[in-house]
């Protein structure tokens, strides 16, 4: 959800120069990562390093929205969860604390990318200390209230220099978002982040141990009417250092398969030379078939078999009830069956408004979605959203929406198993 390139979404600081490889070593303090993932009997889990125990993340997206002013000069409305200027530190404090006392143990939060003030990329160059600080203390909070956090992006940062590599590619053989995942300026420009990234919070000396995962992109799709994708002959040759030829559509499926894995694994190594224990995920909307779904939009995307074999730890995917699939329909287009090797968080799920008009419904709805999920191989759920009511686009019934139905529903300290109803 609030991926900016959706046409739905209405669409100071300290500089922290952490620069790719000049931004040095990292400390030497190194937590280790809480949360692990394993596969006994070839089925995937999580679990608690420690204790060797059973984990599973159950929780909800923690969302602010704000309208914002893109470096294009078009006012968004978009993530400002970390703002320097927004961060509401007591208002954080008071959600993890309920949400610990409802028995959630896990988070997942936006990284802001769009925007030319206020976002985590500097206009003077690299990333905002100040947006990394708030970061930094919504982690050391989360750890002091046992909530795990997921650290997601849509983009790399408009500010900064990031955007500067990413265009190197741009735009006769490569456009759109495709560059993200078939050029190597894409590919260079969300390395240089995630490693900037992820050493500005070892500067800031960041709970690491609080961090369940680092999420490279929120939903990850192709676009199919902009080049190459678009394109019915001729070749081309992609950052994986292999040519496809565009008459073919099985080798630009070969192509989108085979260089998302390849970008994974790339920026994955990049984190974990600064973050060894690390967990790598990545986010998927639902394919378009089998079960005809999102009609007309020409994002594409398929999550399996292409990240069967990538390096990414567990892989997070979106599904929603009431919008047109059932959740059997889901797990045959994003053809789970296929690889169950690698645990599957739901990492968004929630009740729309315009489908659900009790709060009673929205959360009787929700509650029988989880416990069919975990017939079909889920292994965790983080409700879209907590407490957001700010977002216009997908009115929803939040977890603490209206009477609280929702959150009493799912909340883990009313019904400990989330598998039986």
């Amino acid at each position: 959800m609030f991926d900016t390139t959706r046409p739905v979404i209405l669409l100071a600081i300290a500089s922290f120069a952490c620069g790719g490889e000049s931004a040095g070593p990292p400390p030497p303090q190194q937590a280790t990562h809480r949360i692990g993932v394993r596969a006994p009997a070839g089925v995937g889990e999580f679990y608690d390093r420690p204790t060797g125990a059973l984990f599973t993340p159950r929780g909800n997206n923690y969302v602010r929205l704000a309208p914002q002013v893109t470096p294009e000069g078009n006012t968004v409305l978009y993530h400002a969860t970390f703002n320097p200027s927004l961060y509401d530190a007591t208002r954080v404090e008071s959600a993890l604390a309920q949400m610990q006392s409802s028995g959630y143990n896990s988070v997942r939060v936006w990284i802001n990318h769009c925007c030319r003030e206020g976002s985590v990329g500097d206009p003077a160059g690299g990333l905002s200390a100040t947006y990394v600080a708030n970061v930094v203390d919504f982690l050391k909070r989360a750890k002091v209230h046992e909530v795990s956090v997921v650290l997601t992006v849509d983009d790399v940062p408009k500010v900064g220099g990031y955007q500067e590599l990413f265009n190197l590619s741009c735009c006769t053989l490569f456009a759109g978002t495709n560059l993200h995942y078939l050029t190597q300026g894409g590919l260079d420009a969300n390395r240089k982040f995630w490693r900037d990234f992820s050493h500005a919070l070892m500067v800031q000396q960041a709970p690491l141990d609080a961090i369940l995962a680092y999420e490279l992109r929120n939903e990850l799709s192709f676009e199919s009417n902009l080049p190459p994708l678009s394109l019915t002959s001729g070749t081309v040759t992609t950052v994986n250092g292999q040519t496809y030829d565009m008459a073919d559509p099985a080798a630009k499926q070969r192509m989108m398969d085979e260089n998302m894995v390849y970008w994974i694994d790339q920026i994955g190594a990049a984190i974990r030379q600064t973050d060894p224990t690390a967990l790598i995920t990545v986010g998927f909307f639902q394919p378009q078939g089998p079960n005809p779904t999102r009609l007309g939009d020409p994002r594409v995307t398929k999550p399996y078999p292409a990240i069967a074999t990538s390096s990414a730890d567990f892989i997070d995917l979106h599904a929603y009830p009431g919008l047109g699939l059932t959740l059997a329909q889901y797990v045959e287009n994003f053809q789970m069956t296929a690889f169950p090797v690698k645990p599957v968080l739901m990492g968004e799920f929630g009740a729309a408004k315009f489908v659900y008009a009790l709060s009673q419904d929205a959360a009787q709805a929700l509650r029988s979605w989880q416990v069919e999920s975990c017939q079909n191989g889920f292994k965790g759920w983080l409700l879209w959203t907590w407490d957001t009511e700010e977002q216009t686009d997908f009115p929803h019934w939040a977890a603490l929406s209206g009477d609280g139905a929702v959150n009493g529903n799912l909340a883990p300290a009313s019904r400990p198993d989330p598998c039986v109803s």
